[in-house]
């Protein structure tokens, strides 16, 4: 997907910019900053970076509320797109995130994304618009997305399955250690390695409970009584057996009872109001980056929408338990009322009497100890299949370092281009290594190591070097994208003689390659007349503090 052309109409209508793009080759959008000193209150206003989002919405980006202010909304984006060697008219009109024009006809905005292929993860690689965190992300840790989106765009595809497939079993394992762990505070104070000991003292226990019972019942059954004596012991035995099912019924009930109570109450607590949330909102303002902010009202939005689902299904499980509680209390009371008759009856024969109560301690007893076994057996269940997914999870990593060692020729390619372009901006000699590697087997750390150095290099831009060497490795060899948008921002803090040999590299890559580059710099971050002058004359739109993108000061 390019751009060939961007119409900006204000939402009566009339055309505020008309900008024209070239197919390959780069882009500028050139800030003439004619006052650098006072570089700090005029390069986030004069419309670079709103031009890039622009595009980026074209390009079937969410809004970004930060960026979307009140003063732009109902303003209209008309593009003209290239894709697949087709041009397309496409028109989005700010503040109206669900919907999209393609040819006249309007789509919803993930229509749009499936019509045209567009997988933001792989495209967010591409259109660089705040400074990132890493080499490969925004975010503080790369995560599962970030890595394998990279793993496709450098075109490591067999390696991309294995990797998700680790991803899949480290969570797996950890949800099944946390619910093994919870187990194990709940039923015992054992450390797991003495589940196997226990579980078999249990059995044994359970062993000797039912030859035990099975001695009491014989007893039982072999006393010379009426028919209507037997009767009566077989009913206080039956209905017993069905008063304790029942008992531990309504127990476990009033436990998740309260632990549901006691949840929705803590749920209440520490829940963040939209007020907190507005402050939150207002205080990423400053601190946050344009590119990771969500839209206020779709955060609250979804988080009012999240706490009451969450609200709503564990008060319905409440009423639910209440209800069947109240039934149980009922059928308890009915039951140990003929209990009481029956056993009172049975009492008047002593040995009816010692037999009984002999039978029930038993049972009990037996009761106790299976539902210790049960719950022994669930830990040992869990501590199972986290071997198996161990296991599974050995074979994925051993797989994936054997399928990276079919890839050497190709990261030793991507390993030179980086180490070839570092010495073409830096006058001086560098260590620069690069490469990337699969960990050992580990539970917890990711697999994907990106092991990218740049040493020798005194300045404190060496690691945004770093990120937008990465960016033009994307860039040359991707087979997905054929663009690239880079944020002025960028190049913040990197020295002058730095920037302009990755802008000629850029330029280079575009051209080489027919891919489309467009990227926003500033005046003040080039010092070579040279430079200047090819930045000038490929620009395709100069803003400077007299020349703002839509004339309006936010």
């Amino acid at each position: 997907m390019k751009i060939l052309e961007l119409k900006i109409k204000d939402s009566s209508g009339k055309e505020k910019k008309k900008i024209k793009f070239n197919e390959k080759g780069i882009n500028y959008i050139f800030g003439d900053i004619q006052e650098p000193e006072n570089k700090k209150a005029t390069i986030n206003s004069l419309g670079k970076t709103l031009l890039l989002k622009f595009i980026d919405y074209i390009f079937g980006a969410n809004e970004d509320s930060k960026i979307i202010k009140e003063k732009i909304k109902g303003y209209i984006l008309e593009a003209v797109i290239l894709v697949q060697n087709e041009k397309i008219k496409v028109k989005r009109i700010l503040g109206n995130s669900k919907e999209i024009t393609v040819n006249d006809e309007i789509y919803s905005l993930n229509e749009y994304k499936k019509i045209f292929s567009i997988s933001r993860s792989l495209y967010s690689k591409q259109i660089i618009l705040s400074k990132k965190n890493n080499e490969i992300s925004n975010r503080d840790k790369a995560s599962e997305d970030d890595v394998l989106s990279v793993l496709k765009l450098l075109n490591l595809k067999d390696i991309v399955d294995n990797v998700k497939n680790i991803y899949t079993l480290q969570n797996n394992i950890k949800n099944l250690k946390k619910s093994k762990q919870n187990l194990l505070s709940l039923y015992s104070k054992s450390d797991i390695k003495e589940i196997d000991k226990e579980i078999y003292f249990i059995d044994k226990e359970v062993e000797k409970k039912e030859i035990e019972l099975e001695k009491i019942t014989n007893k039982i059954q072999k006393l010379e009584v009426s028919d209507i004596q037997k009767d009566m012991i077989k009913d206080y035995e039956d209905k017993s057996q069905k008063l304790k099912k029942l008992q531990i019924k309504y127990e476990k009930n009033r436990i998740e009872n309260e632990r549901l109570h006691n949840f929705i109450e803590d749920s209440n607590k520490v829940d963040i109001s939209t007020e907190h949330i507005l402050k939150i909102y207002k205080k990423t303002e400053q601190e946050i980056p344009n590119m990771i902010k969500k839209k206020l009202e779709e955060v609250e939005k979804f988080h009012q929408k999240v706490y009451e689902e969450r609200k709503e299904f564990l008060e319905d499980r409440v009423k639910k338990i209440n209800d069947e509680n109240k039934n149980l209390e009922i059928k308890i009371e009915e039951i140990s009322e003929n209990i009481d008759k029956i056993g009172f009856l049975i009492s008047q024969n002593k040995i009816y009497q010692e037999s009984i109560e002999l039978f029930k301690k038993y049972n009990d007893d037996l009761n106790e100890l299976k539902f210790k076994q049960g719950s022994f057996s669930k830990i040992k269940d869990l501590e199972e299949k986290i071997n198996d997914k161990n296991k599974n999870l050995e074979i994925n990593f051993e797989q994936t370092k054997d399928i990276r060692k079919n890839y050497d020729n190709v990261i030793k390619k991507y390993s030179d281009f980086i180490y070839d372009l570092v010495q073409k901006i830096y006058d001086e000699n560098l260590e620069v290594y690069f490469d990337i590697k699969i960990r050992e087997k580990h539970i917890k750390n990711r697999p994907v190591i990106f092991d990218f150095s740049l040493k020798g290099d005194g300045g404190e831009g060496i690691n945004e070097v770093k990120k937008n060497l990465m960016d033009i490795l994307i860039f040359k060899y991707n087979k997905i994208l054929d663009f690239f948008l880079q944020d002025s921002s960028c190049f913040n803090g990197i020295d002058t003689r730095q920037v302009s040999g990755l802008l000629k590299e850029i330029d280079k890559i575009s051209n080489e390659t027919g891919k489309q580059s467009i990227i926003a710099i500033n005046k003040y971050q080039l010092d070579d007349e040279d430079i200047i002058k090819i930045v000038e004359k490929k620009s395709i739109l100069t803003l400077s503090e007299n020349n703002k993108l839509l004339g309006i000061d936010f």
